[in-house]
């Protein structure tokens, strides 16, 4: 398989949507669509822990779903230059209010790799401390949830009312429940 040509479809403030003709594996002609954000690196994700042992989470109005959905912290590459543990850091206060202590990269990688090519990190951040308010921007309705480690997976396979959960929750699961 190999890509031939790209065709921006659409041109938009944050993405581009791509018509992407590629040989496929007998070589016959295939066409793909795509999404392609206009950042300056991978989405970064952060999974602060208090102190005590508790999960920060976001439950944050997602316009695409027309829901609430819990996420972790998580932002766009959006300064040219910034590293992932910065743009994590400051997505973390940003967000939620909560400065960490010591940052480790837990995973990276594609995580809808059939639609979107980007590629995230994930970040756990320890020690997490409330330091400010949200600062958030007009677009964003976020409230910080803390969920206790040792409840988490049950807070996530039973969540509130009218929300979702981002499935990558689950898959951090085995990082985070080896705190307690």
């Amino acid at each position: 398989m190999r890509s031939i040509r790209d065709k921006i479809v659409f041109d938009g403030t944050y993405i581009q949507i791509i018509e992407r003709r590629f040989r496929n594996r007998v070589g016959g002609a295939g066409r793909w669509e795509l999404v392609r954000r206009k950042t300056h690196g991978r989405i970064v994700a952060i999974v602060p822990v208090t102190p005590k042992r508790e999960v920060i989470l976001t439950k944050i109005y997602r316009v695409p779903m027309e829901k609430w959905v819990i996420e972790f912290c998580a932002g766009l590459a959006d300064k040219r230059g910034e590293s992932e543990i910065s743009l994590a850091r400051r997505e973390c206060l940003e967000e939620t209010g909560y400065r960490v202590g010591r940052v480790r990269r837990i995973m990276s990688g594609p995580f809808n790799a059939g639609l979107l090519a980007d590629e995230m990190s994930v970040f756990l951040g320890m020690n997490a401390v409330l330091a400010q308010e949200q600062q958030l921007e007009d677009s964003e309705a976020i409230e910080v949830l803390k969920v206790p480690v040792k409840k988490l997976r049950h807070f996530l396979t039973h969540p509130p009312r009218d929300t979702v959960v981002d499935i990558k929750l689950f898959g951090l699961l085995p990082f985070v429940e080896r705190l307690k």
